[in-house]
């Protein structure tokens, strides 16, 4: 196979990536809007990001820039600083989630889980004090984004408290003028 046929069939796999990827530039927020929404309160969708006492209301807004997807592809706030468990903090305030390059070239970055979603990105993003946690950021095909926060910890005691015990957290958001009162 010549240089000249091998460059061409790379270009032309490609093209549908290349396409794709300007379609999710409906996405991005700009500086007036957000993605905005709430902890999804089924118990498998909180566990460490709330405290037992407290019911799972926890909002997030997301703001995006599809331009930064391999670097600070967004930056996320909780509106949880009075009752949180970082309080009198927020988990998360204007925390920028930065990208995670490796997984671009691994087969992870073709991670497919559920229908419905344009793309799929992982994410470092660190809270005001529950430490670093991975985010995996679904961009929906009706234009929603999912959160899913996977939080790390070592194997707590049985009566360990919320703030000590690993977590998984999902957040269904969709976009919204301003920043969400948040």
């Amino acid at each position: 196979m010549t240089s000249r046929a091998v460059f061409l069939g790379l270009t032309l796999a490609a093209l549908p990536w290349l396409a794709g990827c300007r379609d999710l530039d409906r996405f991005d927020t700009g500086e007036d809007s957000a993605y905005c929404g709430s902890l999804v309160s089924a118990p498998f969708a909180h566990t460490g990001f709330v405290r037992e006492d407290e019911p799972p209301l926890l909002r997030m807004r997301l703001r995006l820039d599809v331009d930064e997807l391999t670097t600070v592809p967004a930056i996320v706030a909780t509106d949880d600083a009075e009752r949180g468990l970082c309080a009198p903090e927020p988990m998360f305030d204007d925390a920028r989630m930065r990208a995670m390059k490796e997984a671009f070239h691994d087969p992870l970055s073709t991670l497919e889980f559920g229908q419905g979603r344009d793309y799929n990105l992982l994410a470092w993003v660190d809270s005001s004090c529950q430490g670093t946690m991975v985010a995996v950021i679904s961009l929906m095909k009706n234009d929603d984004v999912e959160v899913r926060l996977l939080k790390p910890a070592p194997s707590p005691p049985r009566d360990a408290p919320p703030e000590e015990l690993p977590g998984f957290a999902l957040f269904k958001l969709s976009r919204r003028q301003g920043d969400c009162g948040i």
